[in-house]
């Protein structure tokens, strides 16, 4: 086989491979306006919590109540048509106080429905507005900007009046059948009662965390209807420590998980 014949099929072998993965986006390419959605979702919200005795409360009365309403609108686009399509995700959210006051006011917990001005009063109303850009090759798909991450080890809070997001950088994979992978970094988050967009990391119940960002990778795997495996592991960046996290799940037969997510390292060793 002389040089020219070798040239002949490298040419052709990039061009096979170039033809499939044209093929595999225009599959999938619905165009970035055909491709689009639009939702919005109208939440109404009462956050009432009983303290039992009243010193365990910030106003002294053994209870919290609040009453809010919320307007959620997301816009998803397509992608663009080609080998490498783009297209933007946005998203607009309201949150409008209908009742509460003092001695009433407050969660109690490190995350409060409404936000609070100077005099620790519950403002009237807040919003969020917010977005990324996205691409696509293949199948794997990247998000830069404001995200909302679904993992074992990171996932945005939706349990009060809007939800959580987080600002960073995230990867979604689906080339194999059954296997899916993800990963990101992230480096803020906009809590779910502030307009910020550069919010410290906090969580629900264990309050705020200390770190410039957090980084993430797993997999979820389906072998058929009845077993599937996941692995994902975390990194939390701290100014003087390494926090990371695994999470091992096995559902077969029941459910089976091995869990380490607080494995604190001195020194970031």
């Amino acid at each position: 086989m002389n040089n020219r014949t070798l040239l002949g099929l490298s040419l052709l072998t990039l061009s096979v491979s170039t033809g499939q993965a044209a093929m595999a986006a225009g599959e999938k390419g619905e165009g970035f306006i055909e491709g689009s959605s639009l939702t919005i979702l109208n939440r109404n919200l009462y956050f009432n919590r009983d303290f039992r005795k009243g010193q365990s409360s910030s106003s002294g009365n053994g209870y919290s109540e609040e009453w809010a309403h919320g307007v959620i609108g997301r816009f998803e686009s397509g992608f663009t048509e080609g080998t490498i399509g783009f297209g933007v995700d946005a998203f607009a959210m309201l949150g409008l106080k209908l009742d509460t006051g003092d001695g009433r006011s407050g969660a109690g917990g490190s995350v409060d429905v409404m936000p609070y001005n100077s005099l620790g009063q519950a403002e009237d109303n807040y919003s969020k507005l917010g977005g990324a850009v996205k691409t696509r090759f293949m199948d794997t798909e990247i998000k830069v900007g404001d995200v909302f991450p679904v993992s074992p080890v990171v996932q945005y809070g939706d349990a009060r009046l809007l939800p959580e997001s987080f600002r960073g950088i995230t990867v979604l994979n689906s080339s194999v059948e059954g296997l899916s992978l993800q990963g990101g970094r992230l480096h803020s988050m906009s809590q779910p009662n502030t307009s910020s967009m550069r919010d410290g990391f906090a969580t629900f119940y264990a309050g705020e965390v200390d770190s410039p960002w957090i980084a993430y990778f797993g997999g979820d795997y389906t072998l058929n209807d009845n077993v599937g495996f996941s692995l994902y592991t975390s990194r939390l960046g701290c100014l003087e420590s390494i926090l990371r996290g695994h999470h091992a799940e096995l559902p077969a037969c029941g459910r089976c998980r091995l869990d380490r997510r607080a494995e604190l390292l001195q020194g970031g060793r």
